[in-house]
């Protein structure tokens, strides 16, 4: 079954959200059908998803063992089948159903999104996107709470630019974190290399704040535009702390054997690992990491050793960002010389 707008319009929050907010919970909602019979979810168990029932009639059943009813269509059918986690009911299809689901942490950032009242009404093929929608369908972005995207729209400023504004150059000290709400900037070096075009959504500056190191490219506007703007204290709270996830050297060699395919990087330089190494890591020194991140196997674990410093901060920063599972492995020279 092809799923609609207008299917998922019947059902409570979707009936409140715009065409665009709608279309991206299309995108991930998962429909599903059940026999008679069928246990769809059991009383006490953690759902990462809630489940919405377009046919048939399910029974809920509470742990006094009552029933409920719950026919398709009715006006308590519009709400998912359960909003708690554990679950306090059993869910029974008690006919044939047809189901859609939908997990719980998307549906939460599109909420949040979608009701903070500050995105543009673009029409569409008007050439311009929501730059919130954009930053929802990052990698970085879905690694962030709810509760710190609400925060962001606080504290995020709005600047106008011009075009062949500069809006950072190399070698200057970080201070922001740059959304490009609209408008086009180019991405360059000190010889003035072309490296990157950014548009709408595309964000920028990162490195600097979590490297706690200067600006190492220019970044100028191509034409006339609107940045988004958050400080320097805002962004290691809100969008750096959450996706920072650590490894205690004294815990590594138990969770190494936990890890799906963990491969452990060292992004200092090659001289660098003459002093020491974790036996077994991989060198693949910073710069030469931001030039192979498409390569990398998403279906390994990261573990970035922590003895480069900064640049081992930046390094977990960028391959979170890619869409990658990575931690960042704390006192890894407690561990050189042992297998890796």
């Amino acid at each position: 079954m092809t799923l609609q707008r207008d299917t998922l319009r019947a059902f409570a929050p979707f009936d409140r959200l715009s065409d665009e907010y709608l279309d991206k919970v299309l995108e991930k909602a998962e429909y599903s059908a059940m026999s008679r019979g069928t246990l769809i979810f059991k009383r006490g168990k953690t759902l990462e998803s809630q489940y919405y029932l377009l046919s048939g009639r399910v029974d809920l059943i509470d742990a006094q063992f009552e029933k409920r009813p719950l026919e398709a269509g009715s006006e308590e059918a519009r709400f998912p089948l359960t909003d708690h986690s554990p679950t306090q009911v059993s869910a029974v299809a008690m006919s044939d159903v047809e189901l859609v689901a939908l997990e719980r942490d998307f549906l939460d950032l599109v909420m949040v999104w979608s009701q903070s009242g500050d995105h543009p009404d673009a029409e569409p093929g008007d050439g311009e996107h929501d730059w919130m929608s954009y930053l929802l369908e990052s990698p970085l972005f879905t690694r962030i709470p709810p509760s710190h995207i609400q925060q962001l729209f606080v504290r995020f400023d709005e600047i106008d630019v011009g075009e062949g504004d500069w809006v950072v150059r190399e070698g200057e000290p970080g201070d922001y974190f740059y959304v490009l709400e609209s408008g086009r900037a180019k991405v360059s070096n000190k010889a003035g290399k072309v490296l990157a075009e950014l548009g709408a959504g595309s964000y920028f500056g990162e490195e600097a704040l979590v490297g706690d190191t200067t600006r190492n490219a220019n970044v100028q506007m191509i034409s006339a535009g609107r940045l988004m703007r958050l400080e320097k204290a805002d962004f290691k709270t809100l969008l750096q702390e959450p996706v920072i996830q650590t490894i205690p050297a004294a815990d590594w060699p138990e969770r190494r054997n936990q890890l799906k395919q963990p491969e452990v990087l060292d992004v200092r330089l090659a001289v660098e690992r003459r002093f020491g190494k974790l036996e077994g890591s991989r060198s693949l020194p910073l710069a030469q990491l931001r030039d192979t991140l498409e390569q990398l196997d998403s279906d390994k674990v990261y573990v970035v050793t922590d003895d480069a410093g900064r640049r081992s901060y930046v390094a977990v920063q960028l391959l979170a960002q890619s869409g990658l599972e990575v931690y960042l492995l704390e006192g890894a020279s407690e561990h050189y010389g042992t297998a890796g």
